[in-house]
């Protein structure tokens, strides 16, 4: 791969590519002579990470997923001669049938060579003891605080092991933290995230938890006791591990807890956001507030507590795919109003929304995808009538 084409995936690679070097880098892969340079370089690469297992099979499928979902708008017509499914990139003004170990468009060819060349490193290391550390709060990093107030960022940690206090061992696989070991002594840990992140994590009973942007779950690092009792802020979606002996419970900012029977739901309880919404997805919870009956949910509704003793408010047949869609990376504005809308913006993008005059009354509809840069969100918004102007990187002025 000679040196220039190699900087230009660089570049491509770290999204600081300019318009001018786009069009340098597309007329390099359409000429004859750069396509039998990179094919057999990409195709050795792509049989490395097959046959050295740098990466799963299903990590394989995943990191070719990743790649093709970074390009909305993608269909898979069939082949007429071979009947078989062909990748297009709409975005890019030429389509070449090559083999699925490159796949068939610009988007991948690039792609599988920077992810060989850039999480190789990240997959070869061996995974080590990283020590809890203390440390300043990063606005930006995916916060473990433990219980003497030291703090590990767990952003830096790479397939790693972590020791924690009273002997309890922590480890993070393929972004997933989880108790390998935990002490005999209670304690408390919080995993936190910043604006624009989001994180997983598995309690030591086995209860499998998703972080939305700018929220926070508080809990033991081992059970004990007559319940499992954790504490949340911000947006959480949960699939707790069934055990009918000791009762999981959740207390959510705002007076609201939550009383779990073995189940999957989601909980939204943002400051901004004018009620706590707990909605369940498959088994029952209770859901109760202070100074108001309790109410008991069943699949496909949603529990909506305010402060103010007001009762305990239940909807039925609640899109739930659409409540969960941040979950799997989307922004599902099914019929949701601009405010809301431009609140879920605000938590992922970490801008500052101000409108000039009044809210304008829109519903937006549609999905978009997380891992659009904040200026393809902007083209979305205009294409629904919207007038704005943006400030700066961070603060967006909505127009009348």
């Amino acid at each position: 791969m000679n040196s220039r084409l190699q900087h230009l995936l660089e570049r491509w690679s770290d999204d600081r590519f300019t318009e001018e070097e786009k069009r340098e880098l597309i007329e390099m892969l359409q000429s004859a002579s750069t396509e039998q340079e990179i094919i057999p370089v990409l195709e050795d690469m792509w049989e490395k990470i097959q046959d050295e297992g740098l990466f799963s099979e299903a990590q394989q499928q995943t990191m070719i997923k990743n790649i093709l979902d970074r390009y909305p708008g993608r269909e898979f017509p069939v082949d007429k001669e071979t009947g078989e499914s062909m990748h297009v990139a709409h975005r890019n003004p030429f389509i070449r049938k090559w083999s699925w170990a490159v796949a068939s468009s610009v988007a991948l060819i690039i792609g599988v060579g920077v992810y060989y060349l850039y999480h190789k490193k990240q997959v070869e290391t061996p995974a080590g003891v990283v020590q809890s550390i203390n440390g300043q709060q990063g606005e930006s990093s995916v916060l473990l605080t433990l219980s003497d107030g030291s703090q590990v960022r767990l952003d830096t940690v790479k397939n790693g092991r972590i020791a924690l206090q009273g002997g309890t061992v922590a480890k993070v696989t393929n972004g997933i933290f989880e108790y390998e070991r935990t002490g005999s002594e209670v304690q408390y840990n919080t995993i936190s995230t910043p604006k624009g992140k989001q994180f997983q994590l598995r309690l030591s009973d086995g209860t499998s938890v998703w972080l939305n942007a700018q929220s926070s779950i508080k809990y033991p690092a081992v059970f004990t006791g007559k319940e499992r009792l954790i504490s949340v802020t911000g947006e959480v979606y949960m699939e707790v591990a069934q055990n009918p002996s000791i009762p999981f419970r959740v207390k959510v900012s705002g007076g609201t807890s939550v009383e779990v029977l073995g189940t999957s739901f989601n909980v939204n309880a943002y400051s901004n956001e004018q009620s706590v919404r707990t909605t369940l997805l498959d088994g029952a919870i209770r859901v109760a507030m202070k100074g108001a009956a309790p109410k008991l949910l069943k699949p496909g509704q949603q529990a909506l507590t305010t402060t103010g003793n007001r009762p305990v408010q239940v909807f039925d047949n609640v899109n739930a795919v659409s409540v969960v869609a941040w979950k799997n990376g989307v922004f599902d504005f099914d019929d949701v109003p601009l405010e809301e809308a431009m609140r879920q913006l605000a938590r992922w993008y970490d801008i500052e929304v101000i409108y000039q005059q009044t809210i304008p009354e829109v519903q937006l509809g549609g999905t978009i995808k997380r891992s659009l840069p904040f200026t393809d969100v902007l083209y979305f918004l205009s294409n629904v009538g919207l007038h704005y102007k943006l400030e700066g990187n961070r603060t967006l002025i909505i127009l009348p």
